[in-house]
């Protein structure tokens, strides 16, 4: 079995945005900012060949012009299709891409604008999992989150008979099992990957840094601020029995960490997996 990480490009934001009411003594000696208080963030996918199924989890932002982004600073985008051939893989191979949620920057790389500006799928044979209420969340998204989808990334996913939803937590095929996690929106998939080597969680946002291992850590984006905090804590549990990798969708530093639990409390830990 093979896999590995994929950084599909960076940008920054606010630092308080992602690290909420927590002290910046606190997190700034882990996760420094730059003079303009703004945090550099990866958009870090996943593939894992588990043979016949040959799986991407998230897309990144893609690199379709993003109008109206500026504030972001997106830099060094590539294209997740050549990030793959590196690799020895092809667009064509990826059966399934399973997406944590339907927010921009996790989800723009399923489409690309062709050479006659009419949107096209990267993966046109890959079956597209998320979750109904993702779904249903993009199409009619409250204020709050109305600029964090883009029609743009997942219409022609639908158009195309690709789109697969899920609405509770379920086994997709041996080896690889989805479960939906509230806080930061509604319905995030986090998958667990069983491997030969070990296990592998990747958990999108619901802990989208090493940072946010820390009980009290959660960002200001976060749809419900108690609910997050508790399915986070949910998740870290789950992956400390599991002995898993955490693998960090955002965290420009860490790209997978293992945990630890010790005087109740759950820590960061060695990872028990590699990532490259």
């Amino acid at each position: 079995m093979n896999f590995f990480s994929i950084d599909t490009g960076f940008f920054s934001t606010e630092a308080g945005a992602m690290f909420g009411i927590m002290s910046q003594k606190v997190w700034s000696k882990k996760y420094p900012a730059d003079r303009e208080n703004r945090s550099p963030l990866s958009m870090r996918c996943l593939f894992v060949d588990f043979g016949e199924r040959k799986v991407l989890f998230d897309t990144g932002v893609g690199n379709k012009q993003l109008r109206g982004m500026a504030y972001y600073r997106f830099r060094e985008l590539i294209d997740i299709r050549d990030a793959l051939k590196s690799k020895g893989y092809d667009a064509m191979q990826i059966t399934d891409v399973v997406l944590s949620h339907l927010h921009f920057d996790h989800c723009g790389g399923c489409t690309r604008e062709g050479e006659n500006g009419e949107l096209e799928l990267c993966f046109p044979r890959a079956r597209h999992w998320a979750s109904t209420a993702q779904w249903k969340n993009s199409l009619q998204p409250s204020s709050w989150e109305a600029d964090a989808y883009l029609p743009e990334n997942m219409q022609a996913v639908k158009d195309a008979g690709k789109l697969h939803l899920i609405d509770k937590d379920q086994v997709l095929f041996p080896g690889l099992e989805l479960k939906l996690y509230q806080g930061h929106t509604y319905d995030q998939i986090v998958s667990f990957i069983r491997t030969e080597r070990g296990n592998l969680i990747f958990s999108g946002d619901v802990v989208p840094m090493a940072t946010h291992i820390a009980q009290g850590c959660i960002a200001a984006v976060d749809n419900h601020a108690l609910l997050a905090v508790e399915e986070k804590m949910r998740l870290l549990e789950e992956a400390c029995e599991l002995q898993a990798g955490l693998v960090f969708y955002h965290d420009f530093y860490t790209k997978i960490a293992g945990l630890k639990k010790s005087n109740g409390r759950i820590w960061e830990a060695a990872s028990p997996l590699a990532l490259d």
